[in-house]
């Protein structure tokens, strides 16, 4: 089974997206408009958990709408298959995106019901290799000391969005490309697409 990555913090299971897909025309992300970018991103996630007045699962359902509106799904699950996805068949390719779509906007959305006040400090924003910005912050916790994350931005067609997320120097998608990683080689491509479609099974039975 795949051994799903877990944070304390809710925006790290919120935003989370590769870097990948390079451009001929490649767009800098101003640092500045970077930083209100997350800001931004941060409090519409914040305004959907914390609204008491409806049940969770229409609130699960609204963080879903969430990712799926402003993450490059398709990317995020390319860049985390690693090597192997160019060793798989279209087929194979085709069958995993669209179940690994699924196990990121189901496994993360039910995460968030545990979503308990953190706030977000944003610290600076600065230049991230040649067209990214990164954002460091802190998540103020009521029982724990603050966390230090980072997002990376990247500008993609006229359009932000987080390449990747460094929790306390840890990088979110190299965790998760790692886990997969080790999936393809004890149980191949369709090893891991049969954890994936077990893990989405496992989700819809809860939820019905």
């Amino acid at each position: 089974m795949i051994k799903a990555v877990v944070t304390s913090w809710i925006f790290v299971t919120v935003l989370w997206v590769s870097p990948l897909s390079a451009h001929a025309a490649e767009e800098v992300a101003p640092p500045a408009e970077a930083a209100r970018f997350v800001t931004a991103l941060g409090e519409q996630a914040i305004k959907v958990l914390s609204d008491q007045s409806i049940p969770l699962e229409q609130r699960e359902e609204q963080v879903r709408q969430l990712l799926s509106r402003n993450f490059a799904l398709d990317k995020i699950g390319r860049f985390v298959l690693g090597r192997a996805w160019k060793k798989a068949t279209e087929a194979q390719q085709s069958e995993y995106l669209q179940l690994f779509s699924k196990y990121v906007l189901t496994t993360y959305s039910r995460r968030l019901g545990g979503y308990a006040g953190e706030e977000l400090e944003i610290v600076k924003a600065q230049p991230m290799g040649k067209r990214d910005a990164v954002v460091l912050s802190k998540v103020h916790r009521a029982d724990a000391a603050p966390l230090n994350c980072g997002w990376r931005v990247r500008l993609d067609e006229n359009r932000f969005q987080i390449m990747d997320i460094i929790v306390e120097g840890v990088s979110m998608i190299s965790v998760q490309r790692s886990e997969f990683a080790a999936v393809v080689k004890n149980q191949g491509v369709d090893g891991l697409i049969e954890s994936l479609r077990m893990q989405v099974s496992k989700y819809t039975a809860q939820a019905s």
